[in-house]
């Protein structure tokens, strides 16, 4: 279960506690908990695999050299869940890295669809990724 999926469990739960035995503390404890988990981060373990004839093939017309005259001693994709980008764009995202450091990198697709964080040379560099957090908000703040 997700974050998301939890908050909507908890939020259903709300409505229904606080109509059916009144208890608003309970209420308002639920609503701080659905806050909390729609505002933490939802961690996506990273995977990799050697990039097959195909791919390789795409980035050497990428690079305007034919792929056999490249050469590819770690050449890799990225086989996971990877953020969500529009064509030339670029946003940022938190990275573990496998020394258990939290960094905010850059994201980004290149034209042969590889996909890119910025600052990694080797797809073992990181351990997982996740979007930006929503920036703290006063109670009653509008969004």
């Amino acid at each position: 279960m997700n974050n998301k999926e939890a908050a909507d469990i908890i939020r259903r739960a709300q409505i229904f506690i606080g109509r059916r035995n009144g208890k608003m503390q309970l209420s308002e404890a639920l609503l701080k908990a659905i806050k909390v988990l729609e505002a933490a981060p939802e961690w996506n373990p990273i995977k990799t695999r050697p990039m097959n004839e195909e791919e390789k093939k795409k980035a050497g017309e990428y690079f305007g050299i034919p792929y056999e005259d490249l050469e590819w001693p770690d050449a890799w994709h990225y086989d996971c869940r990877l953020p969500e980008v529009k064509d030339d764009e670029c946003i940022d995202v938190l990275v573990t890295t496998k020394e258990g450091y939290v960094v905010v990198t850059s994201y980004s697709k290149d034209c042969f669809e590889s996909s890119n964080f910025e600052n990694v040379e080797y797809p073992d560099d990181i351990t997982a990724w996740a979007y930006m957090p929503n920036p703290y908000k006063e109670d009653g703040e509008e969004e």
